[in-house]
């Protein structure tokens, strides 16, 4: 049993193929999905939720902090048949634009920070994963796979209080009189995730890239973009292109940063870290 209720996320989500599971506590939601066995052919969606998760993961191996009644989060598994063909670009650009739209009622004022964050006022509000995994060829003529896309979000329902989260952050109901219940809330998001990637491997990134720009917490600020601690450039950011990469003109002209390689901080905010004593 979970004291999230699967029927109200299916009921908000809308979406009747979507196979909803929840449990109290788990490791990771992402993990679980990830590591799930493959069948003879793609699987309908499903979706994973938790109200707990004791070591969730971020970008580039980076935990992503859950505390218990403060946060939510919750994974979704879409699978299809491929050839040789690389994972679609630009799927975290969707997932973030869906996340905003279903999020909106709550949050108007919701901004997404490339490549994956969800802000509020400069804090952060929520966090996107995306993984894929392929089955080994299945049997027959053509070499085809099951490929597994794996699409992690993790929102704070309250601002949260653990230090390890070394950041500003907010909650999606600070100041609220009392908290909608959760299970609505991960239920709206998943049915707009879960269209929205429909119309993505139908149609393409086009719809979802032009919507970025609405939401982009970054238009026309002066950044850096950091792998590590190493600049990888530096300049005014010009919003992403087709393909969900970042533009940053800067003075040897506008530098492409590709999905996935580089974390991205204000200029302000690379100075106030140079100033911490280490």
């Amino acid at each position: 049993m979970s004291s999230l209720d699967a029927d109200r996320i299916r009921a908000a989500a809308g979406c009747a193929a979507l196979l909803v599971r929840t449990v109290d506590e788990i490791v990771s939601t992402n993990e679980a999905l990830m590591q799930a066995p493959f069948g003879p052919a793609p699987a309908s969606p499903v979706l994973l939720a938790t109200l707990n998760q004791t070591a969730g993961r971020g970008r580039r191996g980076r935990v992503w902090v859950c505390e218990a009644g403060r946060s939510l989060a919750f994974s979704m598994a879409f699978e299809r048949g491929v050839g040789a063909d690389p994972p679609p670009p630009a799927l975290s650009i969707v997932v973030g634009v869906a996340a905003a739209v279903a999020l909106a009622p709550w949050a108007p004022d919701l901004r997404l920070k490339w490549p994956n964050d969800l802000q509020r006022g400069g804090r952060k509000l929520g966090g996107i994963l995306v993984e894929t995994r392929r089955s080994l060829p299945l049997p027959g003529a053509p070499p085809h796979s099951i490929e597994r896309i794996v699409v992690g979000i993790g929102i704070n329902l309250a601002a949260p209080r653990d230090a390890r989260i070394g950041q500003p952050a907010c909650g999606l109901f600070d100041g609220a009189i009392a908290l909608d219940d959760p299970a609505t809330v991960i239920g709206c998001i998943a049915g707009e995730v879960a269209r929205s990637f429909e119309r993505f491997l139908a149609e393409g990134a086009g719809e979802f890239v032009a919507a970025w720009q609405r939401f982009d917490a970054l238009q026309g600020e002066s950044v850096v973009v950091l792998e590590g601690e190493r600049v990888v450039a530096s300049g005014q950011a010009l919003g992403i292109d087709a393909q969900g990469a970042l533009r940053v003109l800067g003075a040897g002209g506008v530098q492409i940063v590709r999905h996935g390689e580089a974390t991205l901080r204000r200029d302000e905010e690379r100075e106030a870290a140079r100033s911490v004593p280490r």
